[in-house]
């Protein structure tokens, strides 16, 4: 099958599941797109069972099996996707917090791992099932931080204030950085049996965290410069394209962190266009909204559709519905310990915890990442939990976060 049949294929899907979803659920469009190509994944499956004639899931099994979602994901969508969401944050909110957001984005998501990584640990135990812990790191790794698409998506329709998107946003921005460190790291003592040193992480930590964001931030200083002397709406949005798709592939090619590099990049651009003219700034931002709602369209329907190539198990679906609560648990501690200062001096501490934990949800990149595992065991059984942390903390937490945000702070 063709590229161009399969992007048809895709775009069609996305459009019918739009339709319906306006007319019949009355979801937020992601959302909505996401649980209408579950159910339509439901229904083939469903189908597929009851009559033997009926190939129709096998068909759909051979589509999405010609997509690489992780390639498409890590090394395609998602750096226009993280500049896009970088783009709507405020700089200067970001850097007021910048303390508190580092502690939140390195301890928070560290003490979130070793939680997380326990509780499955203690789950499959007791289910009798024989993962060893050093996988329940990975995926404690895989599952423990936020997905920064699903959450500068809820943006729009929170209206959070400027600091709570900054602090929101920060965490959620960069806590993937740390996440695939450690999950690298766990994955390389499983595959090559070798424990790297204090000394290799902290290389690594260096070159993932500070050399991928100053990657970012000159190319993003380039970048700025030749804008500045153009003032023309065209060249900077192609400019800004070039930019978001060139500094991912940059920090890639040189083993470093690119969605970190994307954001430094996106971050100090969409400072810059915060001061131009409001026409120059409007014109730009609105072609990345653009973008921005296709991309998570599409990404939000290529979720609901991984449940056609996941391998089904109900003792592992069992144990994903007994893990969810722990998710927010979870977060709610590594938040409380990490983000002591950050409460201690807000207003609304109350809000601010509940908001930052609530708000934790997972996405595609944790599901992106789980696919790209080795095909040895437990790989189905993490893939599975994975997908069902995914679309729990999507319909659940996300669906509810309004009424959060306005018991907190609407009241």
């Amino acid at each position: 099958m063709s590229i161009l049949t399969l992007i048809s294929i895709l775009f069609l899907l996305t459009a019918i599941c739009g339709a319906i979803n306006i007319k019949y659920f009355k979801l937020p469009m992601t959302i909505g797109i996401m649980v209408t190509a579950f159910l339509f994944s439901l229904i083939l499956f469903i189908l597929d069972y009851s009559f033997s004639f009926f190939s129709g899931f096998s068909y759909a099994q051979y589509i999405i099996s010609q997509i690489n979602f992780p390639t498409l994901l890590l090394n395609g969508a998602l750096a226009f996707l993280l500049f896009a969401g970088s783009l709507q944050v405020s700089l200067h909110e970001l850097w007021k917090s910048k303390y508190n957001i580092a502690s939140l984005t390195i301890i928070g998501t560290l003490l979130s791992i070793f939680l997380l990584s326990f509780i499955f640990w203690v789950l499959f135990l007791i289910f009798s099932i024989p993962i060893p812990f050093l996988w329940c790191l990975i995926l404690g790794a895989i599952i423990a931080p936020t997905d920064p698409v699903s959450i500068t998506n809820m943006f729009d329709r929170l209206g959070l204030s400027k600091k709570l998107q900054a602090i929101f946003a920060g965490e959620s921005l960069f806590n993937d950085g740390i996440a695939l460190i450690a999950f690298t790291t766990f994955l390389s003592i499983i595959i090559h049996q070798q424990t790297p040193t204090t000394a290799s992480l902290f290389i690594l930590f260096i070159k993932e965290i500070i050399g991928s964001g100053f990657l970012g931030i000159v190319i993003a200083v380039i970048i700025i410069f030749i804008i500045k002397r153009l003032s023309n709406n065209e060249i900077t949005i192609l400019f800004s394209l070039a930019t978001a798709s060139g500094t991912f592939s940059i920090a890639n090619d040189l083993q470093m962190s690119g969605p970190i590099a994307v954001v430094a990049s996106g971050l100090l651009i969409g400072n810059h266009l915060e001061k131009q003219p409001s026409k120059q700034s409007n014109s730009v931002t609105y072609c990345w909204r653009i973008i921005d709602e296709i991309l998570n369209t599409l990404l939000f329907l290529m979720i609901g559709l991984q449940i056609i190539i996941i391998p089904f198990n109900y003792k592992i679906l069992l144990i994903t519905f007994l893990a969810f609560p722990f998710l927010a648990i979870t977060r709610f501690i590594a938040l409380s310990l990490s983000g002591f200062v950050l409460l201690y001096h807000d207003s609304n501490p109350k809000g601010l915890i509940s908001i930052l934990t609530w708000g934790g949800l997972r996405g595609g990149i944790s599901l992106a990442i789980a696919l790209s595992l080795p095909n040895i065991y437990p790989k189905n059984e993490i893939l599975l939990i994975c997908y069902g942390c995914v679309i729990l903390t999507i319909l659940i937490q996300g669906l509810t976060m309004r009424y959060v945000v306005n018991y907190f702070y609407k009241q």
